[in-house]
């Protein structure tokens, strides 16, 4: 499971998650599932990485902003750091790194 295919779950099941420093904070109504917290503890790395770093798309270099309903998302592009573009989905460029790829065999 990619770190957007994790972090779109968290956000399906009510859950925020927010980067402070290199913690991930969780917002929440109740408790999130055993399960899904498990998935981000084994994921914390790509998951920040995803939340801090520049990924690619069609546009340019780009900061996740946040999920619009099921196939799109809002980004910050690298030149037009004042507004949100909307793209779909599976046009972000998202590859886990070397690192990445290594905690998840572990």
């Amino acid at each position: 499971m990619t770190a957007e295919r994790l972090f779109l779950e968290a956000w399906k099941a009510g859950v925020e998650i927010t980067v402070n420093g290199k913690k991930l904070h969780l917002i929440a109504p109740t408790r999130p599932p055993e399960a899904l917290l498990k998935k981000l503890r084994e994921r914390k790395p790509e998951i920040l990485r995803f939340l801090c770093s520049w990924i690619e798309t069609p546009y340019g270099q780009a900061k996740f902003w946040g999920f619009i309903g099921e196939d799109s998302c809002g980004v910050v592009l690298r030149h037009q750091p004042d507004k949100v573009t909307f793209v779909r989905r599976d046009e972000l460029g998202i590859k886990p790194s070397v690192e990445d790829r290594a905690a998840a065999v572990q």
